[in-house]
């Protein structure tokens, strides 16, 4: 029978809670056990719903991977696990954290929505989130690398919008990670991966023993830790990455050049605008020598430019440390209280290419260099410069820029669950931290000493020579940033039977939840520096390479919230449930506000601390019907409205200078003081919106529905299929309008460009600035599907899967009525990529002991990154060299399918599994994107593994 199949395997709980009309998912059933062997079985929660129930009288859209499940993946971390789901896209990976503003943050993102959409949950709690970088969307998320995976009973992930139940940041649905409880046996494991070539390998040990029986004892005590190691891959470790930033390639019958090589280079160039606004770049190593001087450097006209993504990593390296503490006491028969600590600390090293910094020279900054280089050239030409010129400057010699990116988490809770009067209660207070800690391993240098080499004639940047006396001067171990995340909520819940109705006893439930924000960032004074702000210390000293012109952070908000949900049997075959909800959340606090314009000393003074930005208040509701009109056919339907407030750092902080643009522009304003030679990258700024009433930001609302079924035509085979939508209106674009669609249009968007702009390195620039604003409608629909079948063949049992997302529509618009844009099979607006499809396969075979899974793992093919002429790619002149630059209009990067295959042999307590990873060593597709990840190019790291085919093996020992 349906109804009792589909809860044997809860790993098919997807596309129940409300769908009408198509096919739902698989149960991968087993068998019911006959009626007689039945035991009674106790009302559980599931993901999705406030109301415990016994688990055959319904089920969620929610897909539940058990543990066996789990290490059937081969996954070795939650974040492995989650991002290779195929509902997953739009997460931030490991890669972007190698210089593309990850920082060591790993994430989900159901159904390409940005991550800051997804809730992530541990044992039904939440969990201090990290900050996104506005790359990524912007926005709150859960840190995946701080969950400690070998301690997870199971996850289960509900795909569709739950904001009527969870409240805001659960629009596109919610990944709960169940840990492992009421458990009294003990258990260890360890696992060793190498890659067939060079980097990557990673190893991992745990423990996990259990004491008491709740049932019998009356309590129990779960201990479980776990470490785990995983090497760096580099670019020049892999051959479709060692190439860097120029290369030759063909498309289209035609060869061409990508050269992305920065101006930023050893030797340095120099360029500067002389007063008949004519502008000049020269490179005086180049001239004399006739050479770049390096294998990374090479020449283009009279400059030299480096291959910067050459020396990059395409995989940081890391190590986790985990573990998990949690008590349960039975009080007694009718109540229980437990409690549980969760302590994670995980640290990754991202190393990127060596400080590229550009710096003023004039004739009192670096004079000594003003005067052997620019003054003899301006002289030689007959020429005259107003202010400074710009040293295009790279401290080739001494490494790579690393940064180690530790998170320390700590995640307590404790409550009580019973029942009382005929109602069952639940109430926790949950006191969540995370803490992230950025030091400098590698690279980066302190001005104030290079200043000092430099003028006493020890190091000349220019040419490089000197380059051993900067050792001094580098920055290890100096902390440049500590970020700390505090989330404390108290929740209470209650539940009773209703009345009766055709189809059983109708349940209500009700509840309610406070929680306290904060989020605060304390900076080192080099990363103080130059900020303009009166925060600053009074020190024009600066880390080289590095972030600066940074002020503190520190904002908090408070925000409650009550729910209810009702369960209604209206008939045997048919079942609804309505839940509604109403969230408030205040104005956001800050303890930094700050003037928009300088003071008589120049600074931008710092106010009084206080409330700024709007409160948000929102009612949101949901209606799911469950029909089963016969015992092999499921239709359900489901139809919810979402809310979200705007994040804390979209209302708090201050414009700050945030680095250059992903690509290289012309001046957008040609002949204004701010231009720059050619080609050029031009500073950043971001900053929040703190204003109030209607020049704030308002909060998102979104319309979700799903429409769906299953259905069993024959014994082992389940076929289920949900169409969805999601509909943001008022979608908060952290990052602001798109540096793209910026410089396309300048003088549309002539208010975010402050120019000219004075860079903290001493240099005349443009800046862009990044604020959120309110955009206006992003539009979502899809299709997942969920196939399986099951049946004993004459050589053992067959398992056969495939489940899948189909994207039918992507696209959002930066303003009300605006042009809209879509990231749908392309390289889209805001450097992402949203595949049409994605989906796993997988054929499991079980013969006594031994089991063996074959799974393949597709992305469909996808047009990439363009580039209008005077950027990137060049025409190949007839002897072979670099001609003209031309448009190109992107590549068709194909499709992409891995095979992983494990095999498994059961011992008894002793369990030994053995696996290969991407069996047939395929490379990820080729592109040309340089601007979505962490500045490798070649391929795109957020979306292939550049790993190649590994082993690995795998012990388990129970006890």
């Amino acid at each position: 029978m349906i109804q009792e199949r589909v809860l044997s395997r809860s790993l098919r709980l997807m596309f129940s809670g409300g769908m009408l009309g198509l096919l739902a998912l698989p149960a991968l059933a087993q068998d019911a056990a006959p009626a007689a062997d039945a035991q009674p079985m106790q009302r559980v929660e599931i993901t999705g719903s406030s109301i415990k129930r016994i688990q055959k009288e319904g089920s969620l859209p929610v897909q539940v991977l058990t543990a066996a499940e789990i290490k059937q993946t081969g996954a070795t971390s939650a974040t492995d696990l989650i991002q290779m789901l195929p509902s997953m896209q739009g997460f931030v990976p490991s890669s972007s954290s190698v210089n593309g503003g990850g920082a060591g943050v790993t994430t989900a993102s159901l159904h390409s929505l940005p991550s800051k959409y997804t809730l992530v949950l541990l044992d039904g709690q939440r969990v201090a989130p990290s900050a996104i970088g506005s790359g990524q969307g912007g926005g709150y998320a859960v840190n995946l690398s701080s969950i400690p995976l070998e301690a997870v009973e199971r996850v289960e992930i509900l795909t569709d919008g739950a904001s009527a139940l969870y409240g805001s940041d659960a629009i596109a649905g919610v990944v709960n990670f169940i840990l492992k409880k009421n458990n009294t046996k003990g258990e260890a494991y360890a696992t060793y991966g190498q890659p067939g070539k060079n980097g990557g390998s990673w190893s991992s040990a745990g423990l996990t023993k259990g004491w008491g029986d709740l049932e019998s004892d009356g309590w129990n005590v779960l201990a479980s830790y776990s470490h785990e190691e995983l090497e760096r891959i580099t670019a020049l470790q892999r051959d479709f990455s060692a190439r860097g930033a120029f290369f030759k390639f063909s498309a289209n019958g035609k060869q061409y050049y990508f050269d992305q090589r920065t101006g930023n280079t050893e030797p340095a160039n120099i360029t500067f605008t002389d007063t008949n606004g004519v502008g000049h770049a020269i490179n005086p190593y180049y001239l004399a020598n006739g050479n770049c001087g390096s294998s990374l450097a090479g020449p283009l006209g009279d400059q030299c430019r480096f291959n910067y993504a050459a020396t990059v990593e395409d995989v940081p390296g890391s190590r986790r440390d985990s573990g998990l503490l949690k008590g349960t006491l039975k009080i007694n028969d009718n109540t229980t209280a437990w409690a549980e600590l969760v302590l994670s600390r995980y640290a990754m090293t991202a190393q990127y290419a060596p400080s590229a910094q550009p710096m003023g020279l004039s004739t009192t900054r670096f004079p000594s260099l003003y005067a052997k280089y620019v003054t003899p050239y301006l002289t030689a030409n007959n020429l005259t410069i107003d202010g400074t010129a710009t040293l295009g400057y790279r401290s080739v010699l001494i490494g790579g820029r690393a940064d180690e990116y530790q998170t320390t988490a700590r995640h307590f809770a404790t409550g009580i669950d019973g029942t009382v009067g005929g109602w069952g209660y639940n109430a926790s207070l949950i006191l969540s931290q995370a803490k992230l800690k950025d030091t400098a391993a590698g690279g980066y240098s302190d001005f104030n000493k290079l200043e000092a080499l430099v003028e006493a004639g020890s190091y000349d940047p220019v040419t490089g020579q000197g380059a051993s006396n900067l050792t001094g001067a580098l920055l290890n171990g100096t902390v440049f940033s500590n970020t700390k995340s505090t989330l404390n909520t108290v929740h209470v819940g209650a539940q009773h039977d209703l009345f009766n109705l055709p189809g059983g006893t109708s349940i209500i439930s009700l509840g309610g939840d406070y929680s306290k924000t904060r989020y605060q960032i304390d900076y080192n004074d080099l990363i103080l520096s130059n900020s303009g702000f009166s925060t600053q210390p009074v020190d024009t000293n600066y880390p080289v390479g590095g972030s600066y012109g940074q002020v503190p952070f520190d904002a908090k908000r408070d925000n409650w919230g009550v729910f209810t949900e009702i369960l209604l049997p209206l008939h045997k075959t048919l079942e609804a449930t309505v839940s509604g909800r109403y969230d408030s959340y205040d104005k956001v606090y800050s303890n930094y506000i700050f003037a928009t314009v300088p003071d008589a000393t120049g600074l931008i003074p710092r106010l009084a601390s206080g409330e700024i930005g709007n409160t948000a208040s929102a009612g949101t509701y949901k209606l799911s019907l469950k029909w089963t009109p016969t015992d092999n056919l499921l239709l359900r339907a489901a139809y919810g409205t979402g809310f979200k407030a705007p994040n804390l750092s979209d209302v708090a902080g201050a414009n700050t200078f945030n680095g250059s643009t992903a690509g290289s522009y012309a001046c957008p304003f040609p002949g204004s003081t701010g231009c720059q030679v050619g080609q050029a990258q031009y500073d950043l700024l971001t900053g929040p919106n703190s204003q109030s009433g209607d020049a704030g930001l308002k909060p998102e609302k979104s319309k979700q529905w799903t429409l769906g079924g299953r259905i069993e035509p024959l014994r082992g085979l389940s076929l289920g299929l949900d169409l969805w939508n999601v509909q943001i209106r008022n979608q908060v674009l952290s990052a602001g309008v798109p540096e793209q669609e910026g410089f396309k249009n300048p003088q549309a968007y002539k208010n975010l460009f402050v120019n000219p702009y004075p860079d903290p390195a001493g240099y005349t620039t443009i800046a862009y600035l990044l604020a959120p604003v309110n955009g206006g409608v992003a539009n979502y629909r899809g299709v997942d599907w969920d196939f399986s079948y099951r049946t004993k063949t004459g050589i053992g049992d067959l398992r056969a899967s495939w489940n899948g997302t189909y994207m039918l529509k992507q696209n959002y618009t930066v303003s009300a009525g605006g042009t809209v844009y879509s990231d749908l099979g392309k390289f889209g607006q805001d450097n992402g990529v949203v595949f049409r499809v994605q989906s796993n396969i997988s054929l499991a075979l079980t013969t006594g002991k031994l089991t063996n899974t074959l799974t393949a793992h597709y992305k469909s093919g996808y047009h990439d990154q363009s580039y209008p002429v005077d950027t990137a790619v060049f025409a190949v002149n007839a002897d072979g060299s670099v001609g003209d630059s031309v448009a190109f209009d992107g590549l068709w990067v194909p499709s992409y399918t891995t095979f992983d295959w494990q095999a498994k042999y059961d011992f008894g307590k002793f369990a030994l599994t053995g696996g290969i990873k991407n069996l047939f060593d395929r490379d990820p597709p080729f592109t040309l994107q340089n601007a979505g990840g962490g500045n490798q190019i070649g391929y795109d790291g957020r979306y292939a593994d550049p790993a190649g085919r590994s082993f690995y093996l795998t012990a388990n020992y129970k006890f």
